[in-house]
C-alpha cells in the first residue's frame, strides 16, 4: 500500500505532466519521493523509473541519433555524476533535503523566467553545462535542464535533437542505476516499487495523450513550475523546523 502512495501515484502524475507539457517527469517525482525515502534513494528510484521513458523515446527516434555528439559529454557527465552520488551518500539526509528544497526553488525560477532564453553554450560554458548537470543528476536525479540547452545548440533539427538527447539520458540512467545498485543505494526491496512506478508513468502518459488536446499545456506548465517552487520551500521549512 505504501508503494502505491509514494511511488505509483507520483509516477502516474509525473507521466501526465510529462505527456501534457513535455516537462521532466523526474522533477515531479522528486517533489514526492523524499517524503518516504532518503533523497539519495529517491534520486535513484526516480531515475530508474524514467528509464522506460528514455527507452521509448530512443526507440522512436533511433534513426536520428548522432552518437558522435554523445560520447564526449557522456564521459564527463557520468564521471561527475558518479562522484556526486558518492558525495550525496555521505551527507546527512536532512541537509540533503534542504539542498533539494533550494534546488527545486531555483529550478522553478529557472523554468519560469530563463529557460526560453536563446543560449548557445561554447567552450567553458558548454563544459559547465555538462558538469553542473552531472552533479545535479548525481545528487537529485535531475540533470536535464542545462543538457537541453547544450544539445539544442549541438544538433540540427527536432528529430536529431530528440534522438540524441534521449540516447544520452538512457546511457546515463542505465549507468547511474547500476552504480547506485553496486554502492548499496538501490536495494532489491525497491525493485518492485520501481517496476510499479514504470507502470504508473506509462499509464500517466497514456492518459495525457488522450486529454492533451483539451488542456492548456502552457497554463499547466506554469502551474507545475510554481508547485515545484512551493514544494522546495516546504522542504526547506519542514526540515529546518
Amino acid at each position: 500500500m505504501e508503494m502505491i502512495g509514494y511511488i505509483l501515484l507520483p509516477a502516474f502524475v509525473a507521466g501526465i505532466i510529462q505527456g501534457v507539457t513535455g516537462f521532466g517527469a523526474g522533477v515531479v517525482m522528486m517533489m514526492f519521493l523524499p517524503l518516504q525515502f532518503s533523497v539519495v534513494q529517491s534520486a535513484g528510484v526516480s531515475s530508474a523509473i524514467c528509464m522506460i521513458l528514455c527507452a521509448a523515446m530512443v526507440y522512436r527516434y533511433r534513426h536520428t541519433i548522432n552518437f558522435k555528439k554523445i560520447i564526449g559529454p557522456a564521459v564527463l557527465y557520468l564521471f561527475v555524476s558518479s562522484v556526486s552520488i558518492l558525495f550525496a551518500k555521505m551527507i546527512d539526509q536532512n541537509i540533503m533535503k534542504i539542498i533539494l528544497g533550494i534546488f527545486l526553488i531555483v529550478l522553478s525560477l529557472y523554468f519560469l523566467f530563463f529557460s526560453k532564453n536563446d543560449i548557445e553554450p561554447k567552450g567553458i560554458v558548454a563544459l559547465l553545462c555538462i558538469i553542473i548537470s552531472g552533479a545535479c543528476d548525481g545528487l537529485f536525479g535531475i540533470g536535464g535542464p542545462l543538457m537541453v540547452i547544450y544539445f539544442l545548440s549541438k544538433t540540427k533539427g527536432k528529430e536529431e535533437y530528440l534522438g540524441t538527447i534521449q540516447c544520452f539520458f538512457l546511457i546515463n540512467v542505465i549507468y547511474s542505476t547500476a552504480f547506485r545498485v553496486i554502492n548499496g543505494i538501490l536495494t532489491v526491496d525497491l525493485f518492485g516499487g520501481i517496476g510499479l512506478g514504470m507502470v504508473g508513468i506509462l499509464l500517466g502518459l497514456w492518459i495525457a495523450n488522450k486529454i492533451v488536446d483539451k488542456l492548456d499545456a502552457n497554463l499547466i506548465r506554469k502551474l507545475t513550475y510554481v508547485v515545484i517552487g512551493l514544494c522546495g520551500l516546504s522542504n526547506v521549512i519542514t526540515t529546518l523546523l
